[in-house]
């Protein structure tokens, strides 16, 4: 949907520009980048093991959330643009999905903490929607973008926060849970108490404007495939985005089994009397003083740095959380130039980069951190910050220039409803491990990959340059 029409009027104070506005707005992103680590670092390895080490209800559970965040985006937008009461639906969504984030800490069973799971990404999810829709409230006309990147930049620092102040091993597991709901409140409040919609509400009722939103999107669907480049596009941004909320979701999780063997060739109980463990420095080996051998064990390590046991896999965790992050910043400003000159080259560059990373953190999982870093973390920020980049560009590109708004609420639903690949990690991780189901990704870049190969950008007319 679109967050504002052009042209509509605003009821009085007007605020745009205000840097106290502007502050209060930009922190609701690190706010949300807050619940989103906390999914990624806290929640996914806590619940996999609260499920006895099964993913698969996790990953069914984040698919069903998504469906119907991807259905209800357009209602609600059409609710919000009718009746302008955004900060009222902002601060419901957000309140349910502290409380939840602080549910996750509560001791009631796996049940609860997957429904807990279900309601908070749901109003996460329709929570983007609101802060997205109170951007033209804050930013000066023409200025939307910039203040846009500052709040995306600014929450990579939500994400630096839970790795480095909640990852750690001096922290109760739950408690994590209860802080992380605490950061959330603090950094979002000032969104929640200073910014409001000021349009003034239209005439009619929601009734009304949600069945019209609900035609409009029917008719957009229906007359989709008479533009093949955008339907194309479409449908392998889906596969490439799917692919990449399934890594979000995953990643510490992957991390962590990958490694927990080698981290734990310390901790063996070595039987019969005759076999003992020494330190090699970056290796252990296994000595049997009854046959007169030696086996060497490779544990993980970076530069000297063993990471050794669960605080080891921790610390690694940290590093490769902190790797990808640190990177994905500078990629998406570097990536900024290129994405205007060529965004389709932009975008099949990096599903090819994602699919690098997914076999080289297959191969080096496990066996090489460095490898792993350069690979899964490196490859994947680059992937990460081209896709979501070049992604906005295509559509303009792409749609028709009177219609660019309407195939923008279309790509936003088309991005919510990208959760294919989180079941069929946690499908595949179940029944054959982390490294098939990681490689198992791949089809679903292949087959982005090759959406995107049939899309071609039309040619426009250049722009006269003025004197």
């Amino acid at each position: 949907m679109r967050v504002a029409d052009a042209g509509v009027p605003i009821t009085k104070p007007d605020h745009r520009g205000s840097k106290l506005h502007i502050g209060a707005w930009v922190l609701y992103d690190l706010a949300n980048t807050v619940y989103s680590a906390t999914l990624t670092y806290l929640l996914t390895p806590f619940a996999i093991e609260a499920l006895g080490r099964e993913r698969t209800p996790l990953g069914l559970v984040q698919t069903a959330s998504m469906l119907l965040a991807g259905i209800l985006v357009p209602v609600f937008g059409a609710i919000v643009d009718q009746t302008a009461r955004t900060r009222r639906y902002l601060t419901v969504a957000t309140l349910l999905c502290i409380a939840c984030t602080a549910g996750f800490g509560l001791d009631f069973g796996t049940a609860w903490l997957l429904g807990c799971f279900f309601v908070a990404n749901l109003t996460y999810n329709l929570g983007l929607l609101f802060y997205n829709a109170l951007l033209p409230a804050v930013a000066a006309p023409g200025r939307e973008g910039r203040i846009s990147g500052i709040g995306v930049g600014l929450g990579y620092i939500g994400t630096l926060v839970v790795l480095v102040v909640l990852l750690g091993p001096t922290i109760d597991d739950r408690t994590k849970f209860m802080l992380a709901a605490a950061m959330f409140l603090v950094a979002a409040s000032p969104c929640m108490l200073l910014v409001r919609d000021q349009r003034p509400p239209r005439a009619g009722t929601s009734a009304a404007a949600i069945r019209a939103a609900l035609s409009q999107l029917g008719s957009t669907l229906r007359e989709l495939p008479r533009h093949r480049a955008l339907l194309w596009f479409l449908l392998g941004n889906f596969c490439l985005v799917d692919v990449l909320n399934t890594a979000i979701l995953f990643f510490a999780d992957f991390t962590k089994d990958v490694f927990r063997a080698a981290a734990h060739v310390h901790c063996l109980d070595w039987s019969g009397g005759n076999s003992m463990l020494v330190s090699l420095g970056d290796t252990f080996a296994q000595i049997d003083v009854a046959k007169g051998t030696r086996t060497v064990l490779d544990a993980p390590h970076l530069f000297g740095l063993q990471f050794l046991g669960e605080e080891g896999l921790t610390n690694l965790l940290k590093i490769a959380g902190l790797v990808l992050n640190a990177l994905a910043l500078p990629f998406g400003i570097l990536l900024g130039p290129w994405t205007d000159r060529a965004p389709l080259a932009v975008m099949r560059t990096c599903a090819v980069a994602l699919l690098g990373a997914l076999v080289g953190g297959t191969v080096f999982g496990g066996s090489s951190v460095l490898g792993y870093l350069v690979t899964l973390a490196a490859l994947g920020a680059f992937g990460l910050a081209g896709i979501w980049t070049a992604g906005r560009k295509m559509v303009v590109l792409l749609a028709p220039p009177e219609r660019v708004g309407e195939f923008f609420g279309l790509y936003g639903i088309t991005v919510k409803l990208s959760v294919v690949g989180s079941a069929l990690y946690a499908i595949v991780a179940d029944a054959y491990g982390c490294k098939p189901a990681m490689l198992a990704q791949g089809i679903l870049l292949l087959l982005g990959l090759g959406c995107l190969a049939m899309v071609r950008i039309p040619a426009r007319p250049q722009a006269t340059p003025t004197a």
